[in-house]
């Protein structure tokens, strides 16, 4: 698990989240599925430049996604729920999947960090 800090350039703070990597087909597979997550904790998940569909079949929870091209926030998908499916809008890199709130305060055309520690 990482531990990595997101937080927003342009505005003061961070938010300190546990990360699990999908680093390979079957972590990209199953994702969050059957999962219990902490409100602390997530996934990210790293690909090629593409549009990027997702699906939260057997998930307990709603969900927030974040999709970046090289750490700027290019598509935000807030509460998805259990059972439904998202084809990202533009191409990424990267998406962070982490339980539905609002402690992230991100929007489309931000510039995030990610610092392992």
């Amino acid at each position: 698990m990482l531990r990595v800090n997101l937080s927003n350039k342009h505005r003061k703070g961070y938010t300190t989240y546990y990360l699990y990597p999908a680093d390979n087909f079957l972590k990209r597979a199953f994702g969050l599925m059957f999962r219990e997550l902490k409100d602390n904790e997530g996934m990210i998940f790293y690909y090629n430049k593409r549009k990027i569909h997702i699906h939260t079949f057997f998930m307990r929870f709603p969900i927030d996604v974040i999709f970046l091209w090289n750490n700027k926030v290019v598509d935000i998908v807030r509460d998805l729920k259990p059972w439904r499916t998202y084809k990202s809008k533009v191409h990424s890199n990267s998406m962070i999947e982490i339980k539905s709130n609002n402690r992230l305060d991100l929007n489309i055309g931000d510039v995030i960090e990610i610092v392992n520690e």
